[in-house]
């Protein structure tokens, strides 16, 4: 493997002489995306030449998002995606698999597969599972909006479930006797303009608060999350975020940390980043970065990833990593979890309009791959 890494970052050293007699500026040479890269794919370092890779780097864990399907298919692209994920990653968090519509299949009945295949696949290469999400008012079962019985009946369904998902899940153990799943986002998103609407809210009062007493009940070690978006960038969200925390903690609500999703733009938010880092660390919970990418085009203003916003990319990662890695308290950091490898398979891909991740289509690192690096590094952007 280390072979193969020295020779595509010699490949990419190539790429980026031959590139540096284009034009440049903003409209200059694509060194990301769909056709940037071209080298064998793999984990690495972008930019540098040694062969440590992005775990190297943080004392925290380093995690990314995986499907069962993908664990288990043995074609090209998924098999170089598990090489980069266990050389340079040691935490994964299911995309989709372990969410309620999934898992949850009728009041009373569960479908853990996925999951224990993800969690099986952790165990096997020493990776800690986050799980991902336990409540949420978006991906739900269908039978949530046609159940009959009375408000009480249906909050007792979802509590059941929390309860067992979290303790189900923690069975699986490593060779210290610590649960494989790690953590868990208990309760996604409760502050999107769409959740107060929602069944979870309608029908159970003080829905928060009761399914994290309800994941709880499912293991007293696992590591408890509030998850949200806009954390970073909004700070009257991130108040009101604040608030609700501090009222669980006051009224001895198991909670543990918060996840700040950070779906981030390559020039947002800017002086509001470290203010949000810090404002989060200073409840004394743990810290999760739980969804990192960053949209390189999200005012649709350029058609390629140009040379100068692949750059401005790079340093919005070099932002955050540097920022967490500063800012948290040792004892507070949860880590850091990117939300995807290749930009085509990311959320934000939007048929070919964005670049949002470390890796283009090929799997080579791109300069948000070195950004990254230096940010988990302690090096802030000069």
């Amino acid at each position: 493997m280390k072979m193969k890494k020295i020779m595509r970052l010699l490949f990419i050293a190539v790429m980026i002489i031959g590139c540096s007699s284009s034009d440049g500026g903003p409209s200059g040479p694509i060194v990301g995306g769909p056709t940037g890269g071209g080298g064998n794919g793999g984990g690495g370092n972008g930019g540098g030449s040694t062969t440590e890779y992005l775990k190297d780097h943080a004392n925290f864990s380093i995690g990314n998002i995986v499907s069962a399907f993908k664990l288990a298919s043995s074609s090209s692209d998924n098999t170089q995606m598990k090489t980069i994920l266990l050389d340079e990653y040691t935490s994964i968090t299911a995309e989709n698999d372990m969410k309620a519509n999934n898992m949850f299949t009728g009041p009373t009945s569960y479908d853990w597969s996925d999951g224990d295949a993800i969690v099986a696949y952790a165990k096997a290469n020493g990776l800690r599972v986050h799980g991902h999400a336990l409540a949420w008012h978006n991906q739900q079962p269908g039978w949530f909006n046609t159940f009959s019985g009375t408000n009480e009946e249906f909050e007792t369904a979802v509590m059941d479930y929390i309860t067992a998902a979290v303790a189900h899940f923690a069975e699986e153990k490593d060779s210290n006797g610590n649960s494989i799943v790690a953590s868990w986002d208990v309760f996604n998103e409760a502050f999107d303009p769409n959740a107060s609407s929602n069944v979870l809210f309608t029908k159970i009062d003080d829905v928060v608060a009761k399914c994290f007493t309800a994941a709880r009940a499912g293991d007293p070690n696992i590591k408890l999350f509030y998850n949200d978006y806009n954390i970073a960038g909004d700070p009257n969200k991130r108040n009101n975020i604040i608030n609700m925390v501090n009222d669980l903690v006051s009224r001895s609500i198991p909670i543990d940390g918060i996840g700040m999703q950070m779906h981030l733009n390559h020039d947002w938010p800017t002086s509001d980043l470290p203010t949000a880092i810090q404002d989060i660390a200073n409840t004394g919970l743990l810290v999760h970065v739980s969804e990192l990418d960053i949209k390189a085009n999200f005012n649709s203003d350029v058609s390629e990833l140009t040379a100068a916003r692949a750059q401005a990319q790079a340093d919005q990662y070099q932002n955050a990593a540097y920022y967490y890695t500063t800012i948290v308290p040792t004892a507070q950091q949860h880590g850091i979890t990117v939300w995807g490898f290749r930009d085509q398979d990311s959320w934000l891909y939007d048929g070919n309009t964005d670049w949002p991740l470390l890796y283009d289509n090929n799997f080579d690192p791109k300069p948000a791959y070195d950004g990254f690096v230096e940010g988990l590094k302690g090096n802030a952007v000069n």
